[in-house]
């Protein structure tokens, strides 16, 4: 009887520790995603435009940055409907959230990449800390000084914008059309070859 329960209680463990090697493998690419490229001259033949996306129309907000100003004449808040006309790639972060930590210096390396090309995509990081219970602007400062970020960043000020958003879980990243619709909206951690996958479509359409 002894014998019979461990095999059973063996079997158990083998069949979780296969769910959760799948589990963890998902959402991971086996490719690496191309290098961007800019989006082609209007007219161009020899790259195919996607037609612009027919999704909701992002909702506006103002944004205090942290830091950023420089991409914005000095200016020391930003409002989404100034942006109308480049894509935007908005991330939602907080300071006490490992994931949204993690993911950061993939935000980094493609809007190192973005400016490379020259490209007019913007990437945004939206601190929502304060209204998620998951850090304030002091900590968020804090846990900026130690890395090294030049994408423009923030404090939310409005409770809002995590409903318009449908910030459901930490981190949360939405790309948002030239023509100021929600193209994707992307919840949980995003790895850097899906990050750059996504905008490769967003700044081609």
């Amino acid at each position: 009887m002894l014998a019979t329960r461990k095999r059973t209680f063996l079997g158990i463990v083998v069949v979780l520790v296969g769910i959760l090697a799948a589990a963890c493998s998902s959402g991971s690419d086996a490719e690496s995603t191309p290098p961007l490229s800019a989006a082609a001259p209007t007219g161009s033949t020899t790259t195919a435009v996607a037609p612009a996306p027919d999704g909701p129309l992002a909702a506006d907000f103002t944004m205090p940055l942290y830091n950023g100003a420089e991409f914005f004449d000095g200016a020391t808040e930003v409002t989404l409907a100034s942006l109308q006309g480049r894509p935007v790639i908005v991330n939602f972060w907080a300071s006490l959230c490992p994931p949204c930590r993690a993911e950061m210096p993939d935000f980094q390396e493609l809007w190192e990449e973005l400016q490379t090309i020259g490209s007019d995509a913007i990437v945004l990081g939206v601190d929502v800390g304060t209204l998620t219970g998951l850090g304030d602007r002091e900590q968020a400062i804090e846990f900026l000084d130690t890395i090294d970020l030049t994408y423009p960043t923030g404090q939310a000020t409005d409770a809002d914008i995590v409903r318009d958003y449908k910030v459901l879980g930490m981190p949360t990243t939405v790309f948002v059309h030239r023509n100021g619709t929600v193209m994707r909206t992307w919840t949980g951690a995003i790895t850097g070859d899906k990050l750059r996958e996504i905008t490769q479509e967003l700044i081609s359409s």
